[in-house]
């Protein structure tokens, strides 16, 4: 799995979230403390030995995403083996990016140049280790700062994040105060979707 984001930024942001789920699943009265613990952080048999078998690197910038990215290798136990071929499907292997746009978003590299670069990068990853690429992206309320800011400060974004326009080139410009980018746009669920398959929640 990996993390576009510090280490630090991103248990911010799971902290957050964890808290934003208690408050929403729990009544204010007679609920007792066991039960606003968070699933997560129940130690379960499952949870114990799932997370044994997961490796999490983070990659809080775009250069260090696609160095890593290039020169991944999984552990020995999880690589793939003949034996194992045959049992591909839903016990397969995955290479989990979370936050991948979020890691491109208000730098140079926002773009259709720029997401295709890093999507190359990791589709050539996970098919070299017949792994299963999955990118997740960040709800909108979960804070992980992106890096080499070039948009003013207090930009929303939407709340689909496929949806967002980005240029077909890298710039070293970027709108600002609700500007839109200047020539010819493309949706960025576009771009994602010459290599894999978006789903909506």
């Amino acid at each position: 799995m990996v993390i576009c984001s510090s280490r630090e930024a991103f248990l911010v942001g799971l902290q957050s979230s964890m808290q934003a789920d208690n408050l929403n699943g729990n009544t204010v009265d007679s609920t007792p403390p066991e039960a606003s613990i968070h699933p997560l952080l129940i130690p379960t048999i499952h949870q114990l030995a799932a997370s044994s078998t997961i490796t999490i690197a983070f990659t809080p910038s775009l250069l260090r995403l696609r160095a890593y990215l290039a020169c991944y290798a999984p552990a020995r136990d999880s690589e793939p083996t003949s034996n194992t071929s045959a049992r591909r499907g839903s016990q397969s292997a995955m290479l989990v990016i979370y936050g991948l746009l979020k890691l491109h978003r208000n730098t140079t590299e926002y773009s259709v140049q720029g997401l295709s670069r890093s999507l190359a990068i990791a589709v050539e990853a996970a098919n070299t280790w017949r792994m299963r690429l999955t990118l997740v992206e960040p709800l909108e309320d979960t804070q992980l700062p992106a890096p080499e800011p070039i948009m003013e400060t207090g930009a929303v974004s939407p709340p689909d994040p496929w949806s967002e326009q980005v240029p077909l080139l890298n710039s070293s410009l970027a709108p600002t105060n609700g500007s839109t980018w200047a020539g010819r746009t493309v949706e960025v669920g576009t771009v994602v979707a010459r290599w894999c398959s978006i789903s909506r929640p």
